[in-house]
């Protein structure tokens, strides 16, 4: 299979997967929400945030993995990649075991750092307890996937995760169909985390037999090449876990569990968004550092200008069909009670998803150029705003606070660094490089923006076929605005 064609391919795979696991849960948290209840949802909400902050222990780890593997094997140098491999394996099991005994601490400490009623305190520890080791496992599984994504093999990756989706899913229904609770869903969670671990480490070696190391304690060189690598992307993952899970947090410590339902159902709907960019510029990181080792930075340049069109193309219609219509759809969705709050969490969080949207194609090409240290730094600079705005606001204007911290320090930094940060590394302007990726694409969304208002003020749909149906049949007013802005013969020109 060409280069072309395995990049489309792998791409449309990611679409399927993530169209997947948007699909499933938007029918699945209706379902969840009335049968564990505003505060049991909260709970686990809760619980799960907790835990997610268990995998920045991973170091940096699968970013390097990615990388060096994927330099390694266009260079044809096997004994590298074994040594990357088997370095993160060894370094991935100490860490499983440091997170095996934290999360006896989280545990121990859930009922204190949140306002969970009492009746709910224990499920919440045992949650919390058994979604640590579900952490863990995934730390050591974790770098056979990395080494799939090196190796450019999204669509098995996306087989995984599709399968480990509706298997979770499947599960999830059984469990609260019987009346089971909280308790119940973390031991299924662990069950099909260990067993899609388990497939990815089987298919990882099948596929690739370098990746079938020893673990032994590695060469020190090795992983202090490893490490000056994942260092600085650990701390940039440090700062996305803070900007992405601490509003939750802060919420149950200022508020109250069952308010965190409010807000993580707009949260999610955002989330959701985010995923359809991922799915696509996930993919832009091994391609990069292919590119990257072969010196081809005008082609890096292009990857980076068209990467960033595609990205806003693809979530352009998605933003701002939330943003406009967001209320409503969430109305039929999760019912009338969540619509106003819910619905105003997400416009305030689709505000400054656009930037985050913009230069997400910059982030995987400066990680695969290993030029990603300024970013990092930016990045936590974001995190400490967005966490200090938080825990300000939410004492003056409530769950909306919470929302407008995470806006206004995404849209500060992400207009203040990238533009200035990619004309310094690859040479585009910053007026280029707003104008052709940014601005341009931009202007697309316009008249589908007009029309969706339109519709939103003088339709009511009342189920989600004719909310959909009226979505769908605003989209040709995008795709129309795109190619006169960008005719088809400039395109093969360029």
């Amino acid at each position: 299979m060409t280069t072309t064609r395995r990049f489309a391919f792998n791409v449309t795979m990611n679409w399927i997967a993530m169209a997947v696991g948007m699909v499933v849960p938007f029918f699945l948290t209706p379902y969840v929400v009335k049968h564990l209840g505003s505060t049991g949802y909260g709970v686990w909400i809760l619980a799960v945030s907790t835990v997610s902050y268990l995998n920045l222990l991973d170091m940096g780890m699968r970013s390097a993995v990615i990388r060096f593997v994927s330099k390694a094997e266009a260079e044809g140098k096997v004994e590298d990649v074994q040594s990357a491999v088997g370095a993160a394996l060894w370094f991935r099991l100490l860490l499983a075991v440091v997170v095996a005994i934290m999360s006896v601490v989280l545990a121990v400490l859930f009922p204190h750092l949140f306002k969970v009623p009492a009746e709910m305190m224990r499920a919440g520890q045992i949650t919390v307890l058994l979604c640590a080791l579900g952490v863990a496992i995934t730390l050591i599984t974790g770098v056979f996937g990395a080494v799939l994504s090196a190796i450019h093999r999204f669509d098995v990756l996306s087989w995984v995760t599709m399968t480990q989706t509706l298997a979770r899913a499947g599960g999830v229904l059984l469990i609260l169909r019987s009346g089971r609770g909280l308790v119940s869903l973390a031991i299924w969670e662990l069950i099909i985390i260990s067993a899609a671990g388990a497939l990815t480490v089987v298919v990882a070696c099948k596929l690739f037999p370098p990746a079938r190391v020893r673990v032994k304690k590695p060469q020190m060189d090795v992983l202090r090449k490893i490490w000056s690598y994942s260092f600085t992307t650990f701390l940039w993952i440090v700062a996305v876990q803070i900007i992405v899970n601490t509003d939750n947090m802060v919420i149950g410590a200022f508020l109250s569990a069952s308010v965190v339902a409010f807000y993580s159902i707009g949260g999610s709907l955002a989330s959701y968004a985010g995923q359809v960019v991922g799915a696509l510029s996930t993919t832009f990181t091994p391609l990069a550092s292919n590119l990257d080792a072969g010196g081809r930075i005008d082609q890096l340049q292009k990857l980076l200008i068209r990467g960033t069109q595609a990205t806003l193309a693809l979530a352009l219609p998605i933003s701002l069909t939330l943003l406009i219509r967001g209320k409503t759809f969430i109305g039929i969705w999760m019912g009338a009670k969540y619509s106003e709050i819910s619905g105003t969490v997400l416009q305030i969080l689709m505000i400054s998803q656009f930037f985050g949207v913009a230069d997400s194609t910059a982030g995987a090409v400066m990680m695969a150029m290993d030029k990603h240290k300024p970013a990092a730094r930016w990045a936590m600079i974001e995190a400490a705003i967005n966490l200090g705005l938080s825990i300000v606001l939410v004492k003056t204007i409530g769950l909306y606070g919470v929302a407008w911290g995470t806006a206004i320090s995404m849209s500060l930094v992400h207009l203040l660094f990238w533009p200035r940060y990619i004309q310094k590394v690859l040479g585009i302007s910053a007026r280029r490089f707003m104008w052709e990726g940014w601005t341009k694409i931009s202007l697309c969304a316009i008249p589908f923006a007009a029309a969706s208002y339109w519709i939103d003020r003088h339709t009511h749909p009342h189920n989600l076929i004719t909310y959909f149906g009226s979505v769908i049949g605003t989209l040709p007013i995008f795709a129309v605005a795109v190619l006169v802005v960008f005719p088809r013969r400039r395109c093969t020109n360029s």
